[in-house]
């Protein structure tokens, strides 16, 4: 995503193929806490990583976004929640 957001700001001589197939929930980079352990804080193969691959991941997010929004702006609201009295 960088690649297309920000090019300048990405050093693919740093990218790396990092993978923890016994790991499971969301990544960590401190071994032996629950999660994915991650040292370099990816999941993957960052070498495989393009501008246009970036490109498509942004732009699908972005209009997936833009689709929630539409989506809740033209919702109707939900009824109000009936209030309790006290007798």
């Amino acid at each position: 995503m960088m690649l297309y957001i920000d090019p300048a700001s990405v050093d693919m001589s740093k990218a790396d193929k990092d993978y923890d197939a016994a790991g499971t929930g969301a990544l960590t980079r401190v071994q032996g806490k629950p999660g994915t352990y991650s040292p370099t804080g990816i999941y993957g193969d960052a070498t495989l990583a393009t501008r246009e691959k970036g490109e498509k991941v942004v732009e699908a997010l972005v209009a997936a976004v833009l689709a929630d929004i539409e989506s809740l702006r033209v919702a109707s609201a939900p009824p109000a929640a009936p209030q309790a009295t006290s007798s």
